[in-house]
């Protein structure tokens, strides 16, 4: 706290947030504010502007910046989610800073972190009302999609979603099975499409853990004809090796 002038008669005291970059600055402020607005409720509103505007475009792309979006009672609680989980892997996936001040939840970042996030959020409001398919999800770089056989899907989801939620806490991503309103969805013995959302690495992380289950679940679905490979990428990419039953437990 910044002690300027004399004396403790006031109505408020200056804090200071010290950093590199705007983005661990705003997490703090945002963070701070969350706290403030939850012991002097309307506080924001009043600095609102001044939050909002705050280090826009000082970035290196040039586009960082504050997006707001205003909630209802009952809709706050779903997009904060069980001790905050929805809005940790909203953040962690979209690579935005997300924070809820008050009712307002506000995302700061580049302007591609920005739009991802209010994506994602748009999506899971959207599961409330029924099925939801990401039309153009094969021409995303922030998307991987993984076919799970319908006798995987409630293993792969566990009980009231219990699997899905610890693989996208573990990974930072954001997980859930698309359908179409007019699918069956799984029944009937179609696959599902499972859709991982988030940075490259932590997508793939995701997807293999889902294939790993998938594989307990129902031998053969990934692995069958697989051959051991070692990649000559420079960037991200999967090598192969194969196991021995034994060579597995001890490698496991």
């Amino acid at each position: 706290f910044c002690e300027v002038g004399s004396g403790r008669q006031r109505d408020y005291e200056k804090l200071a947030i010290f950093g590199a970059t705007p983005r661990a600055r705003r997490g703090a402020e945002l963070k701070v504010l969350s706290a403030v607005e939850t012991k002097v409720p309307g506080y924001f509103d009043k600095i609102r502007d001044d939050v909002v505007s705050r280090d826009k475009g000082k970035d290196d792309t040039g586009t960082w910046g504050t997006d707001t979006m205003t909630f209802q009672d009952d809709e706050l609680s779903y997009a904060l989610g069980k001790q905050g989980g929805t809005r940790k892997k909203l953040e962690k996936s979209s690579g935005a800073v997300v924070q809820y001040v008050g009712h307002n939840a506000l995302f700061s970042g580049t302007r591609s972190e920005r739009k991802r996030a209010r994506e994602y959020m748009k999506w899971l409001f959207e599961q409330l009302e029924g099925p939801v398919y990401v039309e153009d999800w094969a021409d995303r770089d922030d998307c991987t999609v993984v076919e799970v056989p319908a006798d995987c899907i409630g293993y792969i989801t566990g009980a009231r979603r219990a699997a899905l939620g610890s693989m996208e806490e573990e990974w930072g991503v954001l997980m859930f099975f698309m359908n179409r309103k007019d699918s069956r969805g799984g029944r009937g013995g179609e696959n599902e499409k499972l859709i991982i959302c988030g940075p490259e690495r932590a997508r793939r992380g995701a997807e293999l853990k889902v294939m790993s289950g998938v594989e307990t679940k129902s031998p053969g679905t990934f692995t069958r004809g697989v051959r051991e490979k070692t990649s000559s990428e420079r960037g991200l990419d999967t090598d192969r090796i194969i196991f021995k039953d034994d060579e597995l437990s001890y490698a496991l």
